[in-house]
């Protein structure tokens, strides 16, 4: 099933993606800057330039330490490791000659914020659980991932 962009993110070089990387691990972000394209750009990043476990282990570190840099408590266990194994299922299924680049702004392109509910219940990924820990999807399975 061919996706149709949503985004009209295009990052022109992987400097400016790399600008996101620094910008997000130094808390330079506003919390309302650090928007949902910058949460999966970030995400990408990882991904491509790391193993999955270790991209979500550093994409949880730093999501940890910008929202305790913030003074907010939102950090989610469920909606993390989701849009790490999304994430990590659309990039595997870019063609590996691609770039970073063009890899990552196809992408960012793909998944609007919403797409969590086509996966998970309200109730479900907004329980307390999920905030502390995995929850499966109870809509349908996240395919093509390997992450855990």
């Amino acid at each position: 099933m061919a996706q149709i962009a949503y985004a009209n993110v295009a990052y022109p070089n992987e400097d400016s993606i790399r600008d996101v990387i620094q910008k997000f691990e130094r808390c330079e972000y506003a919390p309302e800057e650090f928007t949902h394209a910058r949460h999966l750009t970030v995400g990408c990043w990882y991904l491509c330039t790391m193993p999955a476990d270790e991209a979500l282990n550093r994409m949880r570190t730093h999501l940890l330490n910008f929202t305790a840099h913030h003074g907010k408590h939102g950090y989610h266990e469920t909606i993390t490791r989701f849009w790490i194994k999304l994430l990590d299922g659309a990039l595997r299924r870019q063609p590996d000659a691609d770039p970073l680049l063009r890899r990552v702004n196809a992408v960012v392109a793909l998944y609007p914020k919403e797409t969590l509910f086509d996966y998970y219940t309200r109730e479900r990924v907004l329980s307390d659980a999920a905030k502390r820990e995995w929850i499966e999807p109870d809509l349908q399975e996240i395919g093509g991932a390997e992450s855990s």
